[in-house]
């Protein structure tokens, strides 16, 4: 009666979850996923506020027809100034006639001075080879004016070319518009749909430009006169670029790892009914699950969306273990009811112990200070305990209303296996032969397989290329601190910032560091220019005062420059040829500069580095910008840059923090890599707690946790064997794995330590175990069909994962329970099974029994 009222419950709270989950949605906001306190997110935040978001939507337009790409870039621009409801403000052209008249002051002096003596050298022979009486009496070479040098060393100012107003590669073959819309990266379906709305502007501009101009985003041609190629990247890219790479590939995922589970339990129960009865509770549990995500945290996130296929993976082998021993107490001829109530204690216990266990490993990642793996963490755990629920609820369930229709249904739908015989025809015990060699020669492989994760030099790997079977060796398994390792391959944004950064010479998107006042502002840019050798991962600072020529410089600089003025009073600019008097104006103008200070700096130039005026009142202030050079998507030498700028301290004391996602991801990454060590200690000590608990025997204990521990070793020495490192997405499968990978030991133990022999014990629950571990690989091994680079590796190391510990518990763990059978049988010759588990008994028997 119970277990018929279960099922009615277990219905209507399965249609409650349905609603809930409904409801469900995913934020994608990546900055609500770090904890709001860390002063790294409140210094975005302060940015944010100032300049209305970190990093731009980066625009590039490429052709080979440089008045094709500037005709469309102004007109472009017009467009994009119109829409005021998505864009902030747009840079795409910044005056340079005012750097240009006033660079010289900026020239080191003695460049100053070599600059003077080559010009006024190359001017002087112009003026007389131009003069019409002149005369050579012996033929010379013209002087050739040679500046190449010196204008390569200062053709730039603030990451922008001195030469053009527009942002244009040197090769005059790209163009960029950098966008910067109303709100920052991490709202990634703003910048999403933005997106779409722009291509479809641009595809509404090819058709009605008067030119005539086709734009095609392409990310790899070259256009011409009448076709503009257009690519997106910047942080606003990117980011939307990955983490819909996560999303997008939920659904395939889901739906792959739904088909291999149902097709693994239908190899398995070779029936249908059973395989209906398990799937039908794991999909109802999953529901439940997110429901129960509604009713506490209310959303997903980039993280969390991924629980479904995991836990439908992981959930099932509660319902796989209790169908099998139903089976198994059917078939030694008990009545369904009592084979229910049976199997409900019998693989009750073990599951019982290892959801425990596996919740507990879950909740382990609580512990991270990353919202998105805390999250993961306490929804994964409770899932686990509410699939064990409902499949030892629901299934039972059912099966009980089945048999009060007709007791021989249940018999007949899941069928039912005969208890494996302990002993041979001949009257012998059914044994593994020769434990001692078996468990030497397993322990041996697993030894020699494990020894391949440890690192035996403590020399780095070399870099550069690929590492050779016995280099691999040599260095264990590594960890991979490279990004771009997770992201999709051939990730369009990532290759045009890659094309950026060879054309422009720029690095990604800078990190600013906030200061009050002006005053603070020069102190930054000081320390940081000045010092340049205690910042080698800085490439250029870019500040209000890099427009303020350094005043010592300026002063001598500007003398040369009167005495220039004074010698070429008189210099007649028509004596010169006619291809020079067009640059002799520009040329005396430069003669006129004077020094000046912040107050000089031009409002263009001195706004880039201002709070807007919407900015709060305390946030109001002053930014000065950080470029790196070296590739932040090496995690090393993101975790170096951002080591260098985390805090900027002054000649006088002061102290100053950077901001901006290169911060925010260096925190990040320390985060994952503390916490996956810590979680898998904690998990670690919580489980051989739990077995202790369980089994009231250090040996016993420790025998449990031998799949787990051997195989997650010899996942690690597989690793190293064929190439396959740690990152920062597959280093929390670690605690995960430790936690599923009890299930082994567990039921093989519980099942042993019944009385019967362990080859018993293997043919009893062997098949469950295997079976309830393939679905797990199943649920995870749909990750590989995934876009994204860090979901396929954490599926690919969770797959290893799970198999190594399946070969374990049949090889090891069997030889070990062998070994300690045949000590349990020489001291107290307790080696035969309890009859209830080798000989069939009659129903009359077994109700006197229950009885």
């Amino acid at each position: 009666m119970l277990l018929g009222k279960d099922a009615h419950r277990s219905t209507l709270l399965f249609a409650g979850a349905l609603w809930a989950t409904s409801r469900l949605t995913i934020n994608s906001n990546q900055l609500d996923l770090i904890s709001q306190d860390l002063v790294e997110v409140k210094a975005v935040k302060r940015v944010i506020d100032m300049v209305g978001g970190s990093g731009y939507l980066m625009l590039a337009l490429r052709s080979a027809d440089e008045p094709t790409l500037k005709r469309v870039s102004d007109e472009l621009a017009a467009m994009l100034h119109a829409d005021t409801q998505n864009v902030r403000f747009l840079h795409y052209k910044m005056p340079v006639q005012f750097v240009q008249e006033n660079m010289v002051l900026f020239l080191k002096t003695e460049d100053l001075a070599e600059a003077k003596r080559r010009i006024s050298a190359f001017l002087k022979d112009q003026i007389r080879r131009n003069n019409p009486f002149y005369i050579e009496l012996k033929k010379t070479e013209p002087v050739k004016l040679e500046l190449q040098d010196l204008i390569d060393k200062y053709s730039t100012v603030g990451k922008k070319s001195i030469v053009d107003d527009y942002y244009i590669s040197p090769d005059r073959k790209m163009l960029l518009l950098l966008i910067k819309p109303m709100w920052d990266t991490n709202e990634l379906s703003k910048t999403k749909a933005f997106i779409e709305k722009l291509r479809q502007a641009l595809e509404k501009y090819s058709q009605t430009n008067a030119g005539g101009v086709q734009l095609v985003e392409d990310y790899e041609r070259m256009g011409d006169a009448k076709t503009v190629a257009y690519g997106f990247t910047g942080s606003y890219k990117t980011l939307v670029d990955d983490s819909y790479a996560i999303d997008e590939s939920l659904g395939p995922v889901a739906i792959l790892a739904f088909l291999a589970i149902l097709a693994i339990t239908i190899a398995f129960f070779r029936k249908w009914a059973p395989t209906l009865i398990v799937v039908s509770g794991m999909v109802m549990g999953t529901f439940i699950t997110m429901g129960f995500t509604y009713i506490t945290v209310g959303e997903l996130n980039m993280i969390t969306s991924i629980l479904g296929g995991i836990l439908m993976g992981f959930g099932i082998d509660f319902g796989i273990h209790f169908i099998f021993r139903t089976r198994l107490e059917l078939g030694a001829g008990k009545p369904y009811d009592v084979a229910i109530q049976d199997a409900i204690l019998n693989a009750g216990r073990p599951a019982l112990v290892s959801a425990v266990v596996t919740s507990v490993a879950f909740f382990t990642l609580m512990v991270s200070e990353f919202r998105g793996f805390s999250q993961f963490g306490f929804l994964a755990g409770c899932g686990t305990l509410i699939l064990g629920l409902t499949l030892f609820t629901w299934s039972p369930a059912l099966l009980a209303l089945m048999g009060r229709m007709n007791p021989a249904l249940p018999r007949r739908l899941i069928g039912a296996m005969t208890p494996p015989a302990a002993h041979a025809s001949s009257g012998k015990e059914l044994r593994f032969p020769k434990p001692g060699l078996l468990l030497g020669v397993s322990t041996a492989v697993a030894v020699l397989v494990c020894s391949a994760a440890v690192p035996w030099t403590s020399a780095p790997p070399p870099t550069g290329r690929e590492l050779g079977f016995f280099e691999r060796l040599q260095h264990g398994v590594r960890f991979n601190y490279n990004t771009r390792a997770l992201i999709p391959e051939g990730q369009p944004s990532v290759r045009l910032q890659d094309e950026l950064t060879q054309r422009f010479k720029i690095s990604y998107d800078p990190t600013a560091v906030y200061t009050k006042t002006l005053e603070d502002a020069q102190e930054v840019y000081e320390e940081l220019t000045r010092n340049a050798h205690k910042y080698p991962a800085i490439e250029q600072v870019v500040s209000v005062y890099s427009f303020v020529p350094p005043p010592e410089t300026a002063r001598a600089n500007a003398k040369i420059l009167a005495e220039w003025q004074e010698e070429l009073k008189d210099l007649d600019v028509a004596a010169l040829p006619p291809g020079l008097q067009e640059k002799a104006s520009l040329f005396l103008k430069m003669l006129e500069a004077r020094p000046f200070g912040i107050d000089g700096v031009p409002e263009i130039y001195a706004q880039q580095f201002r709070h807007l005026p919407t900015t709060k009142p305390e946030n109001r202030g002053y930014l000065t910008f950080i470029y790196p050079n070296v590739d932040l998507m090496n995690g090393k030498l993101l975790l170096q840059f951002a080591d260098e700028t985390s805090v900027i301290r002054t000649a006088s004391g002061k102290e100053f923090r950077s901001a901006g996602s290169t911060q925010l991801y260096a925190r990040l990454a320390r985060i994952v890599l503390r916490d996956g060590q810590l979680t898998v200690v904690l998990v670690a000590l919580g489980i051989l707690i739990m077995h202790f608990a369980d089994f009231r025997s250090v040996p016993l204990a420790l025998a449990s946790v031998i799949p787990l521990t051997v195989g997650l070793a010899m996942m690690l020495g597989l690793m190293s064997l064929f190439d396959l490192q740690l990152n920062f997405m597959n280093i929390i499968i670690l605690p995960i794995l430790l936690g599923f990978g009890v299930s082994h030991g567990l039921y093989l133990l519980h099942r042993f330590l019944e009385g019967t022999s362990p080859m018993v014990a293997l043919r009893s629950v062997g098949a469950a175990v295997a079976s309830a571990t393939l679905t797990a690989v199943a649920g995870f091994a749909s990750l590989l069909a995934a876009h994204h680079n860090g979901l396929k590796s954490m599926g690919l190391v969770a797959c290893i994962g799970l198999i190594t510990t399946l070969v374990v518990s049949f090889t090891v763990l069997a030889a070990v329970m062998q070994l300690l059978h045949d000590r349990r049988v020489r001291s107290g010759g307790q080696g035969q099974p309890p009859a209830v588990h080798s000989e069939a008994v009659t129903p009359s028997q077994e109700k006197a029994r229950a009885a």
